[in-house]
């Protein structure tokens, strides 16, 4: 690689970015025209949503309880299934 720089960073620090000075008067023509032209946004014209309810505190609580209960019997089940596959395996 004779006559080229191998290192990225030296590549990108190197390059430099000089601005198209013949585009600027053209987008300073299109962008009244483009205002002109383009309609208002259409907004939807619906009614505000509800704010549900949360619910009760105490319900929550319950379906908690009903979780960890549930949780706990298939811990013990699986337990209890191993054992028995100890027991008939002569463990």
């Amino acid at each position: 690689m004779s006559g080229t720089d191998s290192s990225h960073d030296a590549s990108v620090i190197s390059q430099t970015h000089t601005p198209d000075t013949g585009l600027q008067p053209e987008q300073d023509v299109v962008g009244p025209e483009a205002h002109a032209v383009m309609a208002d946004p259409v907004l939807p014209v619906t009614a505000a949503p509800v704010p549900s309810a949360p619910p009760p505190p105490e319900g929550v609580a319950v379906k908690e309880v009903f979780q960890m209960v549930g949780a706990m019997v298939f811990v013990f089940c699986f337990a209890a299934l191993g054992f028995n596959a100890m027991y008939h395996a002569g463990y």
